[in-house]
């Protein structure tokens, strides 16, 4: 114990004369350098602003160079950070600045409204048949709604919804063997029927045989098609099938223009106002009494008024009119 508190009277004693030798010394070069670089050292706020050039002004040439230079060096970092803060913000909103121009130039049909969402998973196992969005029943989501993406700064199709969940939806992409688009040429303007085979590759059948077809024309959705608007990419011919004198039609090969492993977000087309209505939660299944109410329950229920069942007429006596199933592609 005696021997830390000498050993620690020691080094307090060396500290202060080695301070008093300092302080004794002559302002030369080196004692100006030394003391310039200790207190950068211990604290570099002291050389910014008019008081951190004055203490410089004091300091040899060459050590206040370095000291310059790194003093630059954290400024030009710390605008470094703020550009590429900006850079961040700028490419947002040139995203956004797109999604909304893209919006603009759709023409969707009356009564529905885009909406962006993020895909949130692809199936290895499925992945030319299937994706995963975030958004669904809470969003407005609804089935057979159709899917749009961004390609090079061109909206595309990409498929439509098949299955609805509360806060997201599967999406059933145009390159599933189940899918098909009616669909023209860009050129002939003659109209074919787009399906997908579960591959990189889409098929267009139905074509006239008596047209005269080339690579390269590009396939557009057709406003007689049941689930996209018109005039929507779909892809470019790749291949023109050969003829099969067996059939009446033509069929070629068509590079789908959506490549669902590029994709990040898609374009959703959902009824106006359906965000707004609340989710209907799913009805409970009645829970058994125990055997001391069961009595209660059943006198509860002889006791409760009788409601008397539709007749499938409304109050006024015109007839309810039953719900039509929606019109899909696969039923065209």
């Amino acid at each position: 114990m005696h021997r830390e508190i000498r050993v620690s009277n020691y080094v307090l004693a060396t500290l202060s004369a080695l301070a008093l030798a300092l302080l004794s010394l002559p302002l030369t070069a080196p004692v100006r350098t030394l003391k310039a670089g200790v207190v950068y050292l211990l604290n570099p706020v002291a050389y910014y602003g008019a008081k951190g050039a004055q203490r410089l002004a004091d300091v040899p040439p060459g050590v206040a160079r370095l000291l310059r230079a790194d003093l630059d060096n954290i400024q030009l970092q710390a605008q470094l950070r703020d550009a590429l803060w900006q850079k961040s913000e700028l490419e947002a909103l040139r995203t956004e600045n797109r999604r909304l121009s893209q919006a603009l130039g759709l023409t969707p049909p009356r009564g529905y409204v885009p909406l962006w969402a993020d895909v949130m998973e692809r199936d290895p196992l499925h992945w030319y048949n299937s994706i995963m969005i975030g958004a669904g029943a809470q969003q407005g989501v609804s089935l057979n709604a159709p899917v749009f993406g961004d390609q090079d700064g061109t909206l595309v199709a990409v498929g439509r919804v098949t299955e609805v969940r509360r806060d997201s939806a599967l999406v059933l992409l145009v390159t599933d063997e189940a899918s098909s688009v009616a669909a023209y040429l860009s050129t002939s303007a003659v109209e074919g029927l787009v399906q997908g085979q579960s591959g990189p590759r889409l098929r267009m059948n139905y074509l006239p045989s008596e047209v005269a077809l080339s690579t390269g024309d590009l396939v557009y959705t057709s406003p007689t098609s049941a689930t996209f608007p018109g005039e929507i990419l779909l892809g470019h011919v790749m291949a023109i099938n050969p003829r099969d004198p067996f059939l009446t039609f033509q069929s070629v090969e068509v590079r789908p223009a959506a490549d669902a492993a590029t994709l990040s977000q898609v374009m959703v087309l959902r009824p106006a106002g359906a965000a707004d209505q609340a989710v209907v939660p799913p009805p409970m299944t009645p829970k058994a009494f125990p055997k001391g109410r069961q009595a209660g329950a059943a006198a509860a229920t002889s006791s409760a008024p009788q409601v008397k069942k539709s007749s499938g007429t409304a109050p006024s006596g015109k007839a309810i009119p039953k719900a039509v199933p929606d019109e899909t592609e696969e039923g065209r």
